[in-house]
């Protein structure tokens, strides 16, 4: 029974330090721009045209 139990635990440990390297890999392979928090809602284009999302298209905002 207990050799059950430590199989399971290593098993455990094995996917939660997988899950924690992807994360870790993710971070800092994904590109992020100076001061870039939150979520993007509104973009200018080079003219200074700011672009709406789908969202504030269908609200008619």
């Amino acid at each position: 029974m207990d050799d059950g139990k430590k199989k399971i635990w290593i098993c455990l440990l094995v996917v939660v330090l997988a899950a924690v390297v992807i994360g870790v890999l993710y971070y800092f392979s994904v590109p992020s721009e100076n001061g870039s928090e939150g979520f993007l809602i509104r973009v200018q284009d080079c003219r200074g045209v700011t672009l709406l999302s789908e969202e504030e298209r269908a609200d008619g905002i």
